[in-house]
């Protein structure tokens, strides 16, 4: 009995590591149809313990029905492990028919599609094998202790595994596949002794799975020229070549950096990637031209270098926390950011937190679409932000653009919190409508003059007045905003409105122009 005690301690652990894999994996091959916010992040938290439940109910009634049968035990593993290895390939059929439903409910659905059935299977193999281990009623306690400290050490090491160095270096559909190959080969090894015809089955059945998730995904046609492609702590980032078709009236060719299916850059090839083809974000450093050359400026928030150039054209000397070191080095690889740039590679609010240096100008601009860095734009990280501020200094936030009725709360909001941290705040609102502009908060702790401005670029007219793009604060009530704060996050529910439309209008906009037919 002790060889095989150990044996399966063994395949609890693997299940246990396999568990955490499943759900790690099956939140990032969301993340490009659905985003990477709170809400995905309790939709896949949920439905992991949603599964892992049923599955200890079904294998509780499995163990009564079939005692010592570890046959049983072997078919539970090898299908789960099926499921676990075909998840790249169901998800994309799966989030293909859900993407026009709202961002909670088209979570929620997919994950119970694609994610859900594997952790059923993964959750009723420990009550399998603590029947097989409890040999009377006195040991019970001890085998359930045992069969769960160790799946449970198993998804420690799987998570930290997964997190930190799998899924950056390897991506999606390879370490699905080798979790569920790992999941499914001792266990296969063992039924070939016994029923050589079943494994024979079970192994293809593997082998088929393995080759449909290697193989599949989005089809896009020769507009779409993919230049890099991979996954790690932001999700999937990727760059593109295509043309600027419902951006630019000559849909002139621009590179593209897209993080999680959301295009954060765009630059022109007609200038050799040195402008931005979107009209707004040279509004950016026409704001900041206020302040003099050999200013110190902090970016929070690389995406492919657009506002390093800008401010680099102002003589400023700039510096840049960035949490994912794929993107700066993306950067400069396709956009042809300066190797030079000083890059810290951090989470933002933890650099405010540490830095000892202090700074004219930190602008934020970390946004994502549907996900909104909420430990940013508290009081307590406005605070930590005015800290790190020269005496005239400002801080620039970007932000989407409604400001009125039910999407614009957060931005209101926003308004109210910097507000309340002293700050003089202004609203630079890019042209367009609300859905298709930015907002710039533009924050000092002193009345600044935004006539001596003194920056142009290529395509886009000098602007001489910037005082026409401000919102006017007299009209701007922000009384039902939320003053935000570290202890009662508030900004993800308040910004998932214009969350869901821009989520669904990125995807529409791919899906129209460049997806395969």
């Amino acid at each position: 009995m002790g060889k095989n005690k150990n044996f399966f301690l063994l395949l609890s652990f693997i299940e246990g590591g396999s568990v955490m894999a499943c759900e790690l994996i099956g939140a990032k091959l969301l993340a490009p149809y659905f985003g990477t916010s709170l809400y995905v992040w309790a939709a896949a938290l949920a439905l992991t313990l949603g599964g892992l439940t049923l599955g200890y109910f079904l294998g509780g009634r499995l163990s009564h029905k079939y005692k010592n049968n570890a046959n049983t035990l072997y078919y539970v593993l090898i299908a789960a492990a099926i499921l676990l290895i075909v998840m790249p390939f169901s998800s994309y059929y799966i989030m293909e028919n859900t993407i026009n439903l709202n961002l909670e409910m088209g979570a929620i659905l997919s994950l119970f599609g694609f994610m859900f059935p594997p952790l059923v299977f993964m959750g009723m193999v420990s009550p399998l094998i603590i029947n097989l281990l409890t040999s009377d009623a006195d040991a019970a306690g001890k085998s359930a202790g045992n069969v769960y400290a160790i799946s449970t050490l198993g998804g420690i090491l799987y998570t930290f595994l997964m997190g930190f160095y799998i899924i950056p270096n390897f991506g999606l559909s390879g370490p699905a596949i080798v979790s569920g190959i790992i999941l499914a080969v001792l266990p296969l090894i063992a039924l070939l002794r016994k029923v050589p015809v079943h494994a024979a089955v079970l192994l293809t059945l593997i082998l088929s799975g393995a080759f449909l998730s290697n193989t599949s995904k989005l089809e896009y046609n020769e507009e779409y020229q993919e230049l890099y492609h991979s996954e790690g702590i932001l999700g999937q980032v990727k760059v593109v070549d295509h043309p600027s078709y419902d951006i630019t009236p000559d849909h002139r060719m621009g590179r593209a950096l897209l993080v999680n299916n959301t295009l954060q850059t765009y630059m022109g090839h007609d200038n050799n990637f040195q402008y931005s083809i979107w009209n707004w974000s040279h509004y950016f450093p026409t704001a900041a031209s206020i302040f003099p050359a050999g200013s110190d400026v902090l970016l929070l928030g690389l995406g492919g270098g657009t506002i390093v150039k800008q401010l680099d054209r102002l003589q400023y000397n700039v510096e840049v926390v960035e949490i994912d070191e794929r993107v700066k080095d993306v950067s400069i690889e396709f956009f042809g950011m300066d190797p030079n740039t000083i890059v810290h590679i951090d989470d933002a609010r933890h650099y405010l937190k540490t830095v000892d240096k202090k700074y004219d100008i930190i602008i934020y601009d970390t946004f994502l679409s549907e996900s909104v860095p909420e430990h940013l734009l508290t009081i307590e990280g406005f605070e930590d932000a005015k800290r790190k501020l020269k005496k005239g200094g400002m801080i620039m936030t970007n932000f989407y653009g409604y400001i009125k009725g039910e999407r614009g709360r957060a931005a209101r909001s926003v308004h109210r919190t910097l507000s309340q941290s002293s700050f003089m705040v202004d609203v630079l609102a890019t042209p367009g409508a609300e859905a298709n502009r930015n907002l710039i908060f533009l924050a000092s702790l002193e009345e600044k003059d935004f006539t001596n401005i003194n920056y142009s670029e290529p395509n886009y007219p000098t602007i001489t007045n910037l005082y026409d793009y401000f919102i006017d604060n007299r009209f701007l009530d922000t009384s039902d905003g939320v003053i935000l704060s570290d202890k009662k996050p508030r900004l993800s529910k308040l910004y998932l409105p214009a969350a869901r439309e821009w989520k669904k209008n990125y995807n529409n906009y791919y899906r129209k122009h460049f997806l395969k037919k």
